[in-house]
C-alpha cells in the first residue's frame, strides 16, 4: 500500500483520527498534494511510527520500565481477574470498549491489529495478528520480542516460528565474530595492563673512560660505578649466571683500568708477571697456569 487514509494512518500509528489530524496540523505528517480525500505517504508514516516508537522506548528506560511491562498492564485492562474500584466492569462490554481503555502507550508500541489478536481465544496469536493487520490495516510484528509474548501469552506457533525467531537469530549471527578469530578481551587487555614490564636488558661491558677534567677526576663517580658492578658480580656467581657474570667481570676490568689512570698508579702493588706477558696487577681474565714473582 502505497497510500494511507487517515482511518487507515491512525490504526498504523495506534492513535484516533482526531490524533492524526492533529499531527498533520502541526505538521508532523504530510498530505500528499491533490488526494481528495485526504492521503498520506505510507512510506512517510512508517517512518513517524519507528521515531515514535524509539521516542517511547526511551522514555520507558527513563522510567524504569520495560515492553514486558507495559504488554502486562494491557492484559490487566483486557481480561480483569479481580474487581477493581477504578477500571469498569467489562462483563457487559465488548471488546472494542475494552480496547478504548489500553493505554496509548501500549496502542502505539504494540499496534491495534496485535492488541485486537490479544483478546482472541483460540488460535496463535501472533497469526492472528498477521491476519488482523491485513484485514484492519496498521502492522503486526515480524520478529519475536519478549514484549509481544508477555501480550499474547504465548509462543509463536511451529507454522510462524521460522520467520520470527529468524530474524532475531540473524542479528545474533551478525555479533557473533567467525571461527579462529577471537574478539579483544577487556578483562584480558585489563590483566596485560596490570603485569610489570619486561626486564630490562642486561648492561653491556663498558668502554674504558677518558680522565675526566676539573673537580676530582672522576674519582668518586668511578669507585661508585665498581662498587655496583662488583655487587651484580658476587649475585651472578651465587645464581650461578656464568655469561653474565663474565660480562660483569669484563666491565669491572675496564673500570679498574679507568681508576689505574685516574690515580695515576697501579690500583694493586703486586709484583710480577704471567706466561701470559701480563702484570699481575691488571687482573687479567688468562688463565694462570705459572707465574714468576719478582725477586727484587
Amino acid at each position: 500500500m502505497e497510500t494511507f487514509t487517515i482511518a487507515q494512518a491512525a490504526r498504523h500509528l495506534g492513535l484516533s483520527d482526531q490524533g492524526v489530524r492533529k499531527m498533520i496540523g502541526r505538521q508532523e505528517l504530510f498530505v500528499l498534494a491533490g488526494t481528495d480525500p485526504v492521503r498520506l505517504d505510507a512510506e512517510h508514516v512508517e517512518t513517524v511510527r519507528l521515531l515514535r516508537r524509539e521516542s517511547l522506548l526511551l522514555d520507558l528506560t527513563r522510567r524504569r520500565r520495560t515492553p514486558v511491562h507495559l504488554a502486562q498492564d494491557a492484559r490487566r485492562v483486557l481480561f480483569p481477574t479481580t474487581p477493581d474500584a477504578n477500571l469498569p466492569q467489562y462483563k457487559s462490554e465488548d471488546e472494542r470498549r475494552r480496547l478504548s481503555l489500553v493505554s496509548a502507550d501500549a496502542r502505539q508500541l504494540f499496534g491495534v491489529a496485535s492488541l485486537t489478536a490479544a483478546c482472541t481465544e483460540d488460535g496463535c496469536r501472533w497469526c492472528t495478528a498477521q491476519k488482523f493487520a491485513e484485514v484492519l490495516g496498521g502492522w503486526a510484528p515480524v520478529a519475536y520480542t519478549e514484549g509481544f509474548r508477555a501480550l499474547f501469552d504465548q509462543a509463536p506457533c511451529e507454522r510462524c516460528a521460522p520467520g520470527l525467531y529468524g530474524t532475531v537469530m540473524a542479528s545474533l549471527a551478525a555479533r557473533v565474530h567467525p571461527g579462529r578469530h577471537r574478539l579483544p578481551d577487556a578483562r584480558a587487555e585489563a590483566i596485560a595492563a596490570a603485569l610489570p614490564a619486561a626486564p630490562a636488558p642486561r648492561p653491556q661491558p663498558a668502554q674504558p673512560a677518558q680522565p675526566i677534567q676539573g673537580g676530582d677526576d672522576g674519582r668518586a663517580l668511578i669507585s661508585r660505578r665498581r662498587r655496583e658492578v662488583q655487587e651484580r658480580l658476587t649475585a651472578a656467581k651465587r645464581s650461578g649466571d656464568q655469561r653474565y657474570a663474565i660480562q660483569l667481570r669484563q666491565t669491572l676490568n675496564a673500570l679498574t683500568a679507568d681508576a689505574s689512570r685516574v690515580d695515576a698508579r697501579p690500583v694493586s702493588s703486586r709484583p710480577g708477571t704471567l706466561r701470559c706477558g701480563h702484570l699481575l696487577a691488571q687482573n687479567c681474565s688468562c688463565p694462570r697456569i705459572a707465574s714468576k714473582r719478582a725477586t727484587s
